[in-house]
């Protein structure tokens, strides 16, 4: 009841601000965590500036944003603490807390747990403590147990999709597709992912096309690993900007006709994949055209 989660793209600073002033409710501390703070003004991120100077004694307020004005932080000198997040530092935790619980995890467990689960380290240790049991009395956790264990594991099969997507491989986008049906993984989710994929792959060829160097479409995309960089900068170089544009619009007119049509969504999600793996040559269909794939 005392802890409070805002994204600033639909959070006004004074809302934010009146819970910041308000007494925490039969406890010692209430917090407060704005996501995206980058996304406010100038104008807007200065709004805290007063509060800054002169915070609740019983609030803690978390300012997560990719970045920061520094201006702020000049100009309140007792009281803030700038955290900057730890770049491809999960693997190391993994080993980590897998050495606190008594236990060795091999590299491709590492791996897979990673890309399971990501780089919350809550998560981590909710999911090593888990493993640890599961393992029982053996000293080593492998990718066998992450297999077993993890139930986030789906997502590799999400990157699947998305990757064969990206290589315009129909045939196993079609059969990660079914894999993630099968096990329930919902459908909105499913459409996000390529949908993120898509945007990441026309950043990197932007930016490639502008001249970037390497390091600096990495930092763009949010310092992801080397290997995750790499295939997308390999799958970027199979279109050009103008059809991974496209490609968004198709998203887009698929994410309305999920959320409007009375279509199956399995062949909505379908009928944009297969337009996706098209050669890059196609425009994008009509909404009437659209509306006639989708109906056959």
């Amino acid at each position: 009841m005392n802890t409070h989660v805002y994204d600033a793209e639909d959070t006004c600073p004074g809302d934010v601000l009146a819970t910041c002033n308000t007494c925490p409710f039969m406890g010692s501390r209430r917090v407060v965590h704005v996501k995206r703070f980058h996304r406010y003004s100038a104008g807007e991120q200065h709004a805290f500036l007063s509060y800054l100077l002169s915070p609740c004694a019983t609030t803690t307020l978390i300012l997560t944003a990719e970045k920061f004005d520094t201006g702020l932080s000049k100009k309140v000198k007792e009281g803030i603490f700038q955290l900057e997040l730890p770049l491809n530092a999960a693997p190391y935790w993994i080993r980590k807390m897998a050495k606190e619980c008594s236990k060795e995890i091999t590299p491709h467990a590492v791996e897979a747990l990673t890309d399971a689960v990501g780089e919350d380290l809550q998560i981590l240790h909710n999911e090593i403590s888990k493993l640890a049991l599961y393992v029982g009395d053996a000293a080593q956790i492998d990718l066998q147990d992450v297999r077993d264990a993890v139930s986030n594991l789906k997502m590799p099969t999400i990157f699947e999709l998305t990757k064969a997507i990206g290589d315009k491989n129909l045939r196993e986008a079609l059969r990660a597709l079914d894999t993630l049906w099968a096990t329930g993984e919902p459908y909105l989710r499913i459409m996000g992912m390529i949908a993120r994929q898509f945007r990441q792959l026309l950043i990197t060829k932007e930016l490639v096309c502008n001249g970037a160097t390497p390091s600096q479409v990495r930092e763009r995309l949010g310092n992801i690993r080397p290997r995750v960089f790499n295939e997308l900068r390999a799958q970027a170089d199979g279109f050009t900007v103008e059809s991974l544009r496209r490609s968004l619009l198709i998203l887009w007119h698929t994410d309305l006709r999920l959320k409007t049509s009375g279509l199956p969504r399995r062949i909505l999600v379908e009928d944009a994949i297969m337009q996706l793996c098209e050669s890059e040559s196609n425009e994008v269909v009509s909404t009437r055209t659209y509306g006639s794939r989708v109906g056959r």
